[in-house]
């Protein structure tokens, strides 16, 4: 093939020269634009040997994702999906490396002081804040363009990666980690309608107990950080807060003692379980043994995996306004969101870029959307009229509408933070301190962070 196509080339070189000829009227020498020799045609075949060369290397170029979901049930089959789609398009390689959300910051902080190869991870809005401090993320508007990031993002979801003006994180899914409820389980329990208020949620939970069986009413966590990103809305929903906005601690509060309380008469009700984190929520919520829990877009997921039609999940997982203190009140939940971020000593920033791009791509997010219920970032996948008319997003948009970054989403020490707010409420749960003493402790220890 490559003789003939050489052949090709000195004949069309032979042909123009002849024309040249004819359009000078003889006044350039015919032996001036003779055809190509043979040394030419040589070199034109080894050009094309080292175009084929390189494209090999470029097909076998490796890249290394990590990140948490992947590790999860609801999403393997999707992910595998995301990666073939990857390789098939760009014919590179990707290797998913995960962990559990609650260990992923700190791998990837390790990953990258001790070396080795991390080239683009999966990161949410409470692990963003400690990976982009300790400078280890490339400028997405150097590695992937300002003008793409602007054309395909709303500015809004691009400032949650945006650092005094360095794009680190790439939106990738956007929403509120809100109340969940099973509309089914609540029907049983006599409600056609969702709690709105705290005295109603506590009446609803009351109904579901005295269904019998081993259904928790309401699976909030109560371990792991999960158990102080749980916390903070409740504490907000009481009028309390951990912080103020100078930074100060603020937790020592009556509201805060309120909250606690709360808990504890939750817990000596049946209504919530201790050593309960997201992750056996999401589980048992799936399986019709939890009423309500706390979560964000991917409960739908969950349920796919366990055989529920996406379009059937609305009956068994909807999302609702967590209910408030008193009517009038402005219903709380925490800011919640996946990004994308490539690392600034990776070798493979060009193919990171293209697998981010992939997984921004209309076909991959309405995937991803369909089956686990991530809502799509890109401008022209929200404007599709699945994405706008879905029942399930329906309720985490209403609930996003008055969200807050949880507070210790800009913090470097957020996961030292979050580790005093659960211990500190596990003791009051246990019965080993009242909840003065819990929040006095929480407050003191905060205060020598």
């Amino acid at each position: 093939m490559k003789k003939r196509r050489t052949l090709a080339v000195v004949l069309a070189a032979a042909m123009t020269a002849g024309m040249l000829v004819g359009c000078t009227g003889g006044g350039v020498k015919t032996e001036q634009t003779a055809a190509p020799t043979a040394e030419t045609a040589k070199q034109e075949e080894k050009t094309e040997a080292e175009s084929g060369a390189t494209e090999a290397a470029k097909e076998a170029e490796n890249i290394v994702w990590a990140g948490w979901s992947g590790e999860e049930e609801a999403s393997k089959d999707i992910f595998q999906r995301m990666m073939d789609t990857y390789r098939k398009d760009t014919g590179n390689e990707v290797t998913w490396v995960g962990w559990t959300w609650a260990d992923t910051a700190q791998q990837l902080l390790i990953r990258t002081q001790g070396g080795e190869q991390l080239d683009i991870a999966q990161v949410d809005i409470g692990i963003f804040n400690t990976v982009a401090n300790a400078g280890v993320l490339a400028d997405l508007n150097e590695v992937m363009g300002a003008d793409y990031l602007k054309e395909n993002f709303q500015e809004s979801a691009l400032a949650v990666g945006n650092i005094d003006g360095k794009q680190y994180g790439m939106p990738w899914s956007m929403a509120s980690i809100s109340m969940v409820y099973n509309p089914t389980i609540l029907k049983e329990a006599g409600w056609e309608n969702v709690p709105a208020t705290m005295e109603e949620f506590e009446k609803c939970l009351a109904d579901v107990k005295a269904l019998g069986g081993d259904v928790i009413p309401y699976a909030v966590s109560t371990k792991d950080a999960t158990c102080a990103g749980d916390f903070m809305p409740w504490l907000w929903t009481f009028g309390g807060s951990l912080f103020n906005e100078d930074g100060s601690v603020a937790v020592d509060s009556e509201a805060a003692v309120s909250c606690v309380k709360w808990y504890q008469d939750m817990l000596s009700k049946g209504y919530i379980a201790m050593d309960t984190g997201r992750g056996e929520a999401r589980q048992l919520f799936a399986q019709g043994k939890v009423a309500f829990y706390d979560d964000a877009v991917v409960a739908k997921g969950q349920a796919v995996s366990n055989g529920v039609s996406p379009d059937d999940v609305v009956k068994v997982c909807s999302a609702m306004e967590r209910p408030v203190l008193k009517e009038g009140d402005q219903p709380q939940s925490t800011m919640w969101g996946h990004m994308l971020v490539i690392f600034k000593d990776s070798e493979h920033k060009e193919a990171a870029t293209e697998l981010a791009k992939t997984l921004v791509s209309d076909e991959i997010a309405m995937d991803y959307f369909k089956n686990n219920g991530m809502p799509p970032v890109t401008k022209s996948a929200m404007e599709k009229d699945e994405v706008k008319n879905d029942a399930y997003l329906n309720g985490f948009i209403k609930s996003t509408a008055t969200a807050r970054l949880e507070e210790t989403a800009r913090m470097t020490n957020a996961s030292e933070v979050k580790s005093i707010v659960t211990e500190e409420l596990q003791y009051a749960l246990l019965g080993q301190k009242s909840a003065e003493q819990a929040v006095a402790d929480m407050a003191a220890r905060l205060n020598s962070l």
